[in-house]
């Protein structure tokens, strides 16, 4: 089977994997996969619905979001791929781990959680639908992008807005519904095999990071990144920190393997 996710690749090495947020597409990582792929392979891609990547059928599931970044994998026969996952690309990851850890080198939460949405989050889920049914969704991706930042004025904050204006209505509805119902995957992290790297923003409003420190004490091979005065956007807000931190955790990924 052809794989329908639309990717890039740069580079050649060790497989590094950068899995976007919400409402993103790969274009996020476009910087950051520049300069890490001076090192190592990366691949870059659309998850189905964003970008140039077709959607899936109304009512899909993050494991269903799985299946086709791990069908892109074994297509491609890439050998142990590290995940990096920011966000959303952190949950589509577990569940990739949860499905087949054997296809993966390691697993980087980037700016993302393994717990399951609160009763609260869940509510702000819903708000989000009302908001665009009231609003449209470009009335909802045009103010999003400015909250994950921990300094509002960040030069990039324009640039990522362009690109969360490309979703469209439905694939922010049924993500923001795939999100709001999504596993609790601490499991994942207690029988994952491989390394995990937690990178997290000291003033991300969305996942503190004491949430972040008490689940990187369920894995035995763990590494966190705590990063000063950022919010929820490290590939811009710090950058060199990030880039440093990742392909230290990629080599680790390779020896380990």
């Amino acid at each position: 089977m052809n794989t329908r996710i639309n990717h890039r690749e740069l580079g050649a090495g060790a497989v590094v994997m950068l899995i976007h947020g919400f409402p993103m597409n790969q274009q996020v990582w476009s910087d950051f996969a520049e300069k890490l792929s001076e090192s190592f392979k990366v691949v870059t891609l659309d998850l189905p619905g964003f970008g140039k990547s077709p959607g899936l059928p109304k009512g899909f599931s993050l494991e269903d979001v799985a299946d086709e970044v791990l069908s892109l994998i074994r297509e491609k026969h890439y050998r142990a791929p590290v995940m990096v996952g920011h966000s959303l690309g952190g949950y589509v990851s577990l569940a990739m781990a949860a499905k087949a850890p054997e296809l993966l080198g390691g697993l980087c939460l980037f700016h993302s959680t393994a717990l399951a949405d609160s009763p609260e989050k869940r509510q702000s889920r819903d708000k989000v639908l009302e908001f665009i049914r009231n609003q449209g969704v470009q009335a909802f991706t045009s103010n999003f992008i400015g909250q994950l930042y921990a300094d509002p004025q960040h030069s990039s904050i324009t640039r990522v807005k362009n690109i969360a204006v490309q979703s469209s209505r439905e694939t922010v509805e049924g993500y923001t519904l795939a999100m709001r119902d999504r596993k609790d995957r601490r499991d994942v992290l207690r029988s994952f095999p491989k390394p995990v790297l937690f990178v997290a923003g000291e003033k991300d409003q969305g996942i503190p990071v004491e949430t972040i420190t008490k689940q990187a004490s369920l894995t035995g091979n763990a590494d966190i990144l705590v990063l000063p005065e950022v919010g929820h956007m490290g590939m811009f807000e710090a950058e060199a920190a990030c880039l440093k931190k990742i392909s230290n955790f990629v080599e680790k990924c390779a020896v380990t393997f």
